[in-house]
């Protein structure tokens, strides 16, 4: 059989993508946090802010298409003499101006109680989708930054001609319990070549 030859030309590459790796995890939190704040932020203004202020605008409109009536009204009961009618070019003007923007008010504060409604539950799947991502940021990228340093240590001590163990090269959950009564191998009773 063969041997395979490993040819390290440089272990800095390895401590070189080590800390690529650790700057993509720190960038990867920042953003997930990041994120979420402002998923959060958007869904209080719009709860908080929006909702209020076109209820409040409306309120607002209301009264002034109230007024732009009133003052058409008047103007067109109002005579000058029998026979000539004033214009209410202008009041009218006005009233279709302020039903347009009372209108307008109406729909943006219905889609902002509609929204303060969906963005909750948008907010859930956004965290559902990005679940697995910070999972990877929290468990899978220090795992991996972690092996990626023991090997490094491990190709830097064959480099020097150290000898290697092998179980410290393994994470924490793989190593070998020495406590563990299934090991076969000879015991302390057993005779040579592990025979009683």
């Amino acid at each position: 059989m063969e041997r395979e030859q490993v040819r390290v030309l440089s272990v800095d590459v390895l401590e070189s993508l080590a800390a690529a790796m650790v700057r993509c995890k720190e960038d990867l939190a920042a953003a997930l946090l990041e994120g979420d704040s402002e998923v959060e932020r958007t869904i209080v203004w719009v709860e908080r802010d929006r909702v209020p202020h076109w209820r409040k605008r409306m309120q607002r409109l209301d009264h002034d298409v109230l007024e732009a009536r009133s003052a058409l009204f008047r103007k067109e009961n109002h005579r000058v003499s029998r026979d000539s009618k004033p214009s209410t070019v202008d009041e009218r003007k006005a009233l279709a101006k302020a039903q347009a923007a009372l209108e307008d008010a109406d729909r943006r504060w219905k889609a902002s109680q509609r929204w303060s409604q969906e963005l909750p539950r948008h907010n859930a799947e956004y965290k559902r989708g990005t679940n697995l991502l910070a999972a990877m940021v929290d468990r899978e990228l220090p795992a991996a930054i972690a092996a990626l340093r023991r090997m490094t240590i491990a190709l830097e001590r064959y480099r020097r001609e150290e000898p290697i163990d092998l179980r410290t090269l393994l994470p924490d959950r793989e190593k070998p319990d020495p406590s563990d009564s299934t090991r076969r191998g000879p015991s302390a009773d057993s005779g040579p070549g592990g025979e009683s």
